[in-house]
Order: C-alpha cells, then structure tokens, then sequence
C-alpha cells in the first residue's frame, strides 16, 4: 500500500512529572510519628497490612518500612492478601502473587494469613446487597488499608481504585468480588463507597494509606489518613493522580499502534484512560481521546494467554490470536460482566496488513493529514513514535523533543522495526 510509505515519522520523548520520595523508609517513619495512627494502635496487638495484586512501585519496601514501623510500637503485623479473586481465587495462588512482587514471610518479618474465608457484615444499598469480609483480617485488632490511588479503567466516579476499594473487592476475597463485579459499574461506582462505609463502622480500621504514582511510575506520595476520611481523600488523591496520569500528546488521532497488550500492563490489557474506550454497554466512554483506529500486534508473555481487552482493538495479528488462551481470557471476562472487551477484532497475517487495513480505513485520504501515533504499550508513553500531523498539534510544547530524524515505517518480513528505549 502506498500511503504507508508516504508518512513520515519520528521518535519524540514525552516528559512527565517526576516527582518523587527518594527515602522511602524514612518517610514512612515521619508519616508515623506526624499521624494518629500510632493512638490509634495504643489499645490494639494483631495489626493486619492489606497487600493487593497490582504491580505498585516498591510494594516490597513500603509494607516492610510498615512492619518495622509496627514493631518498633510492639505491635504483632501480619500481612494479608487483599486481591478479591485474583491469585486464581484461592490462598496458594495469592500468597504465590505475593511472592512475585518480592512478599515473602522470610523477606518480610511477618507472617502471611492467605485465607479465602469471609464473614457477611451487613447489607447496603436499596438493591440489598451483602458486603463480605476476610475473616483473617476480622480476627485482627487493627486494620491497615494500604493501596494505590489511580483511575479505574471500567467507570468515571467520586473513587475508583483506592483504599476503599482495597477494603471492599480485595478483603472481600472471591465471594465480595463477585457480588460487586456482578453488579457491574453499578456495583464499582455506587455500592464500593457504601460497603466501605459499613466496613469503616464494623471493623477496627486504624489507618488507609494511599500510594500516588508519577508519571514513570514511581512512588511519590504515601498519604495516611484516618479511617473517617478514607473516602475524601481517596477523591482527593484520585484528582492528584489524575493531573500527574501519562496521556497521548493529542486528543484526536485517526491511528494508534501499540505493539503489545497484556494483564501487567493493565487488568485491562489496554489503559482505558489512555485510549479513550470502555467498551462496556450503557457506560458513558471517555470525552478523549477520540481515537479511529487502534491496532495492537502482540500479548505480552506476562499475561499467560490471558487476553482480556483484546475488543478494545479494532484490528490485530495473528500472532496474538494464537497466544490466547481462551479458557482464562473467558474466565476473566465472564467474572468482570463486560463481555464486549473480549470480541476478538479483524485479525491480519502480519503487522503490515493490520497497519494498511487501520489506514484504509480510518477515513482520512490524504497522508499528510494522518495523525498516527506508535506506542510500545499504554503504561510506556515516554518514548513515541508519531506522524507529521501529529507534530504540527504539539511542535511547541516544551515537555516534547524529538530524539530521531523523520522517516518512513521500516518493516521486516511483515513486523515493524522501531526501537522504544530511551
């Protein structure tokens, strides 16, 4: 095809921000003396640490910087496995999770209490829906909720991924996680807020301690907060970790490219946030980006076939088809109800052809109007490929340089070589 070749492009390199806490132990230490959470200890012996199954910088350091902390007041800290029904939904897998990210009991001084066991708390909501509980974490004197704050990929809401969540979906284990991702975004926007509140009224929750990324995923901000005002600052940092996101230089563009999608990328595949979709009935997608045509060519090898996200695609290779493994793409998508993100898109013989087909048909004829955008992944946006229509939108922008001459797209035997690094 002709117009491929007739677009030029160049590597740009994006620049977030980078703030970020270089002494992590030590700051947690100043958050334990400059907090209440050491009065709020005073009474308590058996504090439980919530660990999820999200790959959040330096979760080793700061759950052990908590443990020291913990027992240098003597208290006993336990950890426990706040992943609902990840981990294969049963406390091996979740404890073999743990382990993945460096949580060990040798590493970390304190032991695991990975049990699926839940006790019913109550009841919320006029649809009456039972709010589930760890029967380890109940058993413990004291509660530490302990997540990252982040946009959520399924719905838009006053939270979304953050210490109430943790408390709700991951010490809800299997049982809680399904009640509320049965619920759809219904369950994920209105009934979390609601079962945290009870969970805040009927457990001895001692502190939520919300993790803020930058925009190279590092940690920037431990944030404690008392139980009482868990959900305002669930919001509050929510809005912080909103304006520090990574996005796309533009808000519309007629292609993207990402070379791969995968589960450790997001439990999406893709970064809903990124690429403006939901794809999930009756849910009101994102204002931007507004994007035509998204072409993905790979799953990543971390994602062990599970392709869930692969219908917010509209084209991909055959070479990720034959990676999926549709028993766990299936199960997965089954449990979170949003069918749509598992149709599988138009599938193309090489990475050429879903290329040329995404510019066939992204209803922009002339090539010098073309705004495409290469990317590795939507967790990797610093370094880009984009098109000459792209840079004429953001030429002047000081966050932006470009690192490599213009050029057409060179492809391989069908693949396309381009090098992400920095």
């Amino acid at each position: 095809m002709r117009m491929i070749n007739e677009i030029k492009f160049t590597k740009i390199k994006q620049h977030f921000n980078d703030t970020m806490i270089s002494d992590i132990e030590n700051h947690i230490k100043q958050q334990f003396l400059n907090s209440d959470i050491r009065e709020r200890l005073s009474d308590k012996e058996k504090i439980g640490i919530t660990v999820g199954s999200r790959g959040i910088a330096n979760l080793n350091i700061i759950v052990k910087s908590l443990i020291r902390e913990l027992k240098a007041v003597g208290k006993k800290p336990f950890i426990i496995p706040a992943m609902g029904s990840h981990g294969g939904a049963n406390s091996e897998g979740q404890e073999l999770v743990l382990k993945s990210y460096g949580i060990t009991e040798e590493s970390m001084g304190a032991p695991i209490l990975s049990s699926m066991d839940t006790v019913k708390l109550g009841e919320v909501d006029t649809k009456k829906i039972s709010v589930f509980f760890s029967k380890a974490a109940m058993d413990m004197d004291g509660i530490i909720a302990l997540n990252r704050i982040k946009a959520h990929t399924d719905f838009s809401g006053y939270i979304e991924s953050g210490v109430s969540k943790i408390m709700v979906i991951g010490l809800g284990k299997a049982k809680g996680a399904k009640t509320i991702h049965s619920l759809g975004t219904y369950g994920l926007r209105e009934v979390i807020p609601q079962a945290a509140k009870l969970i805040i009224e009927k457990v001895a929750v001692v502190q939520g301690i919300g993790i803020l990324e930058n925009g190279y995923d590092q940690t920037m901000k431990i944030d404690f907060s008392p139980p009482e005002e868990i959900l305002i600052n669930d919001n509050r940092l929510l809005k912080e970790s909103k304006g520090v996101m990574p996005r796309l230089p533009v808000d519309n563009l007629d292609v993207l490219i990402s070379r791969e999608m995968g589960k450790n990328i997001s439990g999406t595949g893709f970064d809903t946030n990124v690429i403006g979709r939901l794809n999930i009935n009756g849910e009101e997608g994102f204002e931007a980006p507004n994007i035509t045509r998204i072409v993905v060519f790979d799953l990543t090898e971390e994602s062990h076939g599970n392709a869930l996200g692969i219908g917010l695609a509209d084209i991909t290779t055959k070479e990720l088809i034959d990676k999926i493994d549709f028993e766990s793409t299936y199960a997965n998508i089954v449990i979170s109800t949003f069918l749509n993100r598992g149709k599988i898109p138009i599938v193309m013989e090489s990475q050429q052809r879903a290329v040329e087909t995404a510019l066939k048909t992204c209803w922009q004829d002339d090539p010098r109007e073309i705004k495409m955008i290469f990317i590795k992944n939507t967790l990797d946006l610093e370094n880009i490929y984009i098109s000459e229509a792209v840079w004429d939108e953001i030429k002047n922008r000081k966050t932006i340089e470009i690192c490599s001459p213009w050029e057409a797209v060179d492809f391989n035997k069908g693949n396309m070589v381009l090098d992400f690094n920095g």
